[in-house]
């Protein structure tokens, strides 16, 4: 029998606390929005279109993080990353809506955190060569 590769937990730990920044810069990011809407009144897809902003801009900050946190196989520990705060947000922006509600848009909020996590891995695995 082969024995099994231990399991990497200081990567993992690396990969959730950089989930964890990437979910604070989203909560930080929809407070401060929320306090431009109480001044404003902006159209729905407005409002989606900026959600998706934050969300992207807050993956990006993961994922530079991440990139901080170790060498190595950035794509893949940015999908990783992408799905846990995919799960992550859902579950606290759940709990703080006051239930959960199952439809498609979570699987379109997973599929946008996957992408974007990779294409900042991609761009930043690209950036940082150095010629």
């Amino acid at each position: 029998m082969q024995k099994l590769k231990s399991i990497n937990w200081s990567g993992f730990l690396s990969i959730l606390k950089c989930c964890l920044i990437g979910i604070v810069v989203t909560l930080i990011g929809i407070v401060f929005f929320a306090i431009v809407l109480k001044f404003a009144d902006l159209n729905s897809t407005v409002i989606t279109a900026v959600n998706n902003i934050i969300k992207a801009l807050a993956i990006f900050f993961m994922v530079f993080f991440l990139k901080k946190s170790g060498n190595g196989k950035l794509i893949v520990k940015a999908l990783v990353a992408g799905l846990i705060y995919a799960v992550l947000s859902f579950l606290i922006f759940s709990i703080m809506n006051g239930g959960f509600v199952f439809n498609l848009s979570i699987l379109y909020d997973l599929l946008f955190a996957l992408i974007v996590s990779v294409i900042a891995a991609v761009i930043l695995n690209l950036t940082s060569k150095k010629a």
